[in-house]
């Protein structure tokens, strides 16, 4: 196992992660809120509209740039 399928992996543990909590979110049973409310919340601020756009760019460097 190399350094590349440690990080592929981790990314999926986090993928994931964000499915199960979507999951238990919609469900209802739990006091844990869905994706859709929690970035709704962020982009209330400017701060956080930046930060969301800061996380895109992030994203698009490191897994689409070649």
């Amino acid at each position: 196992m190399n350094s590349h399928d440690l990080t592929v992996g981790g990314y999926l543990v986090v993928l994931a992660a964000f499915v199960t909590l979507q999951i238990v979110g919609l469900r209802g049973k739990a006091p844990v809120p869905t994706l859709g409310t929690i970035l709704s919340r962020i982009m209330r601020t400017r701060t956080g509209r930046v930060g969301i756009l800061v996380a895109w760019a992030w994203i698009g460097l490191h897994f689409f740039a070649q």
